[in-house]
C-alpha cells in the first residue's frame, strides 16, 4: 500500500510539471493580438481628434502673434516668417507647421472683410477640403 501511495504521488508530479501545449500557446497569442489590435485602432482615432485640436491651438498662438506684430508694426506682416526674424520674435520657426508637417497658409486682408486668414490643410494634407482648419479674423 505504501509503495501504491509513492506511485500515485510520483504520477502526480510528473503531471503537474508538464507545460502549456502549442495549442494553448497559440490561443493565448491570438488573443492577444486581437487585443492589441483593438487598442491601437481607438488610439489612432484619437490620435486624430488630437492632432486637430493642436491644430486649433497653434492657429490661435499664430493669431496672437500676428496680433502683436500689428500692434508694435502698425501692419501685418507679409509672410509668416516675418513672425519669427529678429532678437525678440514672437514665433519659433517651427511654429509655422500644422501637426501634419506641412506650413500654415496665411493671408493678409485676402478680400478686405477681415484682418487676415491662417489656414492649415487639416489631414489630407489637400487645399480646399472640407477638413481644412481656419482661422479668420472679424
Amino acid at each position: 500500500m505504501e509503495q501504491r501511495v509513492r506511485q500515485t504521488a510520483k504520477a502526480t508530479l510528473k503531471g503537474a510539471a508538464r507545460g502549456f501545449t502549442l495549442l494553448e500557446i497559440m490561443v493565448v497569442i491570438a488573443i492577444i493580438g486581437m487585443l492589441a489590435t483593438a487598442v491601437s485602432v481607438s488610439v489612432m482615432a484619437y490620435m486624430k481628434k488630437a492632432k486637430v485640436k493642436t491644430c486649433k491651438i497653434q492657429l490661435n498662438t499664430l493669431a496672437q502673434a500676428l496680433n502683436q506684430y500689428y500692434l508694435d508694426e502698425n501692419d501685418y506682416p507679409s509672410s509668416l516668417d516675418d513672425l519669427t526674424k529678429g532678437k525678440d520674435s514672437l514665433v519659433k520657426p517651427k511654429q509655422l507647421k500644422d501637426p501634419w508637417g506641412r506650413e500654415f497658409q496665411y493671408n493678409s486682408n485676402p478680400s478686405g472683410d477681415s484682418d487676415f486668414t491662417l489656414c492649415s490643410n487639416g489631414p489630407d494634407k489637400r487645399e480646399g477640403t472640407e477638413d481644412d482648419i481656419c482661422y479668420k479674423t472679424q
